[in-house]
């Protein structure tokens, strides 16, 4: 009969760790945490030692890094205590060598003789070895990102929202996240595969929502398959949602964006395929725009007003808030308020929002007196409809002139 000698490593029992998007702890494929989940600070205790496995720790460190607004008479034994109830929980024998987290010399380390299956280990070694290969085998690259990107399900450690310590750990994965999406995105771009670079910002947008390299990588895919009504959708998605969250307005790399999709789309084989586009567009509200393209509009309502005597009219339209008010409820307030006023002004006016508490009306054909009554309608009927309205608003008018007529004034 053959007997086997003890390796360095301990594999008794495969425990599997997952740690990116979900945490979740298998032992023989069965899920420890599931069957334990009332055992919060247990666990906690588990991540807090897991994310710095390669340190040791006083009982009284742990206590006050882990529990210090906690008031235990005696932090020792209540330690003690989870430590017995963690080992429960992972089956684990009372021999020291075959547990996870051993304790020597009157200190807690993790016990790494024992061969554990991490995901953020193999999503590591995945990207550094895509890493080396980039450049003289790009196929064996792709490989590899590809699994880096399959093993990063999210941040490390989410659920751990309050605890300071996991910032940097989860900082240091995301890092490396963002920089396989970018690396893999370019060498796909090389090939061509562009319905690939697609389906990965796609997945790296519900993970990133924030990340703005990763849209504008998506809506050069989309551009590149034809797809530009798509690309223009996703644009107009993100710029609202960014000013929704943020109060941000478009950078000048979503604004060239914006103009390749513009440029894109007014690309037609013939004056049919023309004539279909624009008889599609069906037009309902008011024309809103971005503060760049009204300022366009505008120098055109000067050419206009040049050669054909016609009035234009501007209003800035202000919101005054009381300092108290959060930034969230202006927001909300200044959507209602453009909402509002896409629905009560005509088809050929135009606004755009030009900055977090001011509008800019555009309405041709009209003089100061009759713009002055259509907005003191249109506002009052706001106050009437939207609870939250703000205490006040402000308007302010211009006359749209011809360049003549604005020299003339300055005499």
């Amino acid at each position: 009969m053959k007997t086997n000698t003890k390796n360095t490593q301990i594999s008794c029992h495969t425990i599997e760790i997952s740690t990116l998007g979900h945490f979740d702890v298998k032992k023989n494929n069965n899920s420890l945490v599931s069957s334990a989940p009332g055992s919060k600070k247990i666990w906690e205790l588990f991540k807090f030692m897991l994310t710095h496995r390669k340190r040791s720790f006083t009982p009284e460190n742990l206590m006050e890094t882990l529990w210090s607004r906690e008031n235990y008479s005696d932090s020792r034994s209540t330690l003690r205590r989870q430590m017995h109830r963690l080992r429960q929980i992972l089956e684990e024998v009372q021999s020291n060598e075959e547990q996870l987290i051993v304790f020597n010399n009157g200190f807690y380390s993790w016990n790494t003789k024992i061969n554990i299956q991490l995901d953020i280990d193999l999503f590591e070694k995945a990207v550094q070895m895509a890493e080396e290969m980039k450049e003289a085998r790009p196929e064996g690259a792709l490989i590899n990102y590809r699994m880096a990107l399959s093993l990063y399900q999210g941040d490390y450690l989410s659920e751990c929202i309050e605890q300071l310590w996991v910032i940097p750990i989860r900082n240091y994965y995301r890092r490396l996240y963002l920089k396989s999406v970018y690396n893999i995105t370019n060498l796909l771009k090389v090939q061509g595969n562009w319905n690939e670079i697609l389906q990965i910002c796609e997945r790296a947008i519900q993970v990133e929502v924030y990340e703005e390299e990763i849209h504008l990588r998506y809506i050069e895919a989309l551009l590149q398959e034809k797809e530009v009504k798509q690309a223009q959708k996703h644009y107009e998605y993100f710029t609202t949602f960014l000013y929704q969250e943020m109060g941000l307005k478009p950078s000048p790399a979503l604004k060239s964006a914006y103009k390749r999709i513009l440029a894109t789309n007014h690309m037609h084989s013939s004056i049919e395929d023309l004539e279909i586009d624009l008889d599609n567009k069906k037009i309902e509200n008011a024309f809103y725009c971005e503060p760049y393209v009204f300022k366009m509009i505008y120098e055109l309502e000067c050419r206009r007003s040049e050669r054909s005597g016609n009035m234009a009219m501007i209003c800035m339209i202000t919101m005054n808030h009381p300092s108290t008010v959060s930034l969230e409820k202006k927001q909300q307030a200044m959507t209602s308020l453009e909402k509002h006023l896409l629905e009560q002004l005509r088809k050929g006016d135009t606004i755009t929002r030009w900055d977090n508490s001011n509008f800019l009306v555009l309405l041709p054909g009209l003089n100061d007196l009759i713009m002055e009554k259509v907005l003191s309608r249109i506002l009052n009927s706001f106050y009437n409809y939207y609870s939250e309205s703000p205490d006040t608003i402000q308007t302010h008018y211009l006359e749209v002139l011809p360049p003549q007529a604005r020299s003339g004034q300055n005499e």
